[in-house]
């Protein structure tokens, strides 16, 4: 039996390596968070090694994989591809959950 293959697009929201060949990728659209578990082993596309300096938290990219779950229990997917569809001009501003913590000086820059 073929396993189910989705297609997902997001902005890169956190970036975490995990050694040199696994990387995870957390990404939200329209309210939804998924986590991206890139291996060396399953990745498809031309160079593993430069992903993790290609994307930058903020840019939105594109995956294609098969759906599953971690060890920990949440909603994964082990991409064959990974292709940046936008870069992110201007860094993302840190939140305290749903709140925003910039102060006005902060804003002001």
């Amino acid at each position: 039996m073929e396993e189910e293959t989705v297609a997902v697009t997001g902005r890169v929201i956190v970036i975490r390596e995990q050694g040199a060949k696994l990387l995870f990728i957390d990404l939200e659209a329209e309210g939804a968070k998924v986590q991206i578990m890139c291996t060396a082993d399953n990745y498809k596309g031309e160079l593993f090694n430069e992903l993790s300096t290609s994307i930058r938290r903020g840019d939105i990219i594109g995956v294609e994989g098969h759906p599953g779950r971690s060890k920990t229990g949440e909603l994964s997917i082990r991409p064959g591809i990974v292709v940046s569809l936008s870069y992110c001009m201007h860094m993302l501003p840190k939140t305290d959950g749903d709140k925003n913590v910039l102060n006005k000086d902060t804003r002001y820059r």
